[in-house]
């Protein structure tokens, strides 16, 4: 448990929807001069909104949502993310916002400087600060009027490899890794095999799986790459995903190929942590 935990602490943003807007244009280099740095737009990135009713289960106490946009260069590179909370109280209830954080292993911020006021009509709260340092999603909190708390998850974790198994054949290296991210409030896995060719050899992929055993239970999901056999003669890479299996007691989470080579001999790596 400890060994998942200790993967999910440094995810970071990385797999994208749709944004929108358009980057800006660098402007024309000067013969002699320094290269001129990056234009930057901040863009579109997520935005999940959640409706709230009172104990009755019916009366509505108003929306919120949680927003994400993404610094990008006029490369395509990410530099930074923000985020901020909108408010949509209704039926005069309340709602305040108190911390926000990235996942990145730092404190919690608060939404406004000296605490924000509580809200009864239409808010949108500054931006956040820039997160620039791998990070999660952007997780915000606070309470309602009567108390109750409410939280919200925007955006997405990078993957990150947790841990990694290569191979050196006389056709090439295979390497399987078994990664980690968040994505919003969910936490993720998946195995990614890699393929480098040398010697003009090939590799022919057969299965890629992710799983876990948890306290003697084994669970995973393994897809079947044989949809047809494909001899992989150039560099190649495939992934398995899915959520990740809530942790408890001795555990071990690892990803796995299968994998045929040119001598006709069938190959197996396994990537894993323990804890």
């Amino acid at each position: 448990m400890r060994a998942l935990t200790k993967a999910f602490v440094s995810v970071t943003a990385a797999v994208g929807i749709a944004a929108t807007g358009s980057p800006a244009t660098a402007g024309t280099a000067v013969a002699g001069a320094p290269p001129a740095p990056a234009a930057t737009t901040w863009q579109a990135m997520d935005t999940v909104c959640t409706s709230y009713t009172a104990l009755d289960g019916v009366t509505s106490m108003g929306k919120i949502c949680a927003e994400v946009q993404k610094r990008v260069t006029d490369t395509g590179s990410v530099t930074g993310r923000r985020g901020r909370v909108v408010l949509s109280p209704a039926n005069g209830y309340e709602m305040k916002p108190t911390t926000y954080h990235w996942y990145a292993g730092t404190g919690l911020p608060e939404v406004c400087a000296g605490g924000c006021a509580p809200q009864s009509s239409a808010w949108t709260s500054p931006w956040s600060a820039v997160q620039t340092a791998d990070s999660g999603p952007y997780k915000v909190q606070g309470e309602f009027g009567d108390g109750s708390l409410w939280d919200l998850h925007a955006a997405w974790g990078a993957w990150q490899t947790a841990a990694e198994k290569c191979s050196t054949y006389q056709a090439g290296t295979a390497c399987v890794r078994y990664e980690v991210r968040r994505y919003r409030d969910t936490p993720q896995e998946r195995s990614r095999l890699t393929y480098t060719p040398a010697n003009g050899g090939y590799i022919i992929p057969k299965t890629i799986g992710v799983g876990s055993e948890i306290d003697g239970k084994t669970t995973g999901k393994t897809n079947d790459l044989c949809q047809p056999c494909t001899k992989r003669t150039k560099s190649y890479s495939v992934t398995a995903t899915r959520e990740t299996p809530n942790p408890a007691g001795t555990n071990e989470y690892y990803a796995t190929a299968k994998f045929e080579r040119p001598n006709g001999a069938t190959s197996t790596l396994k990537a894993s942590i323990t804890g």
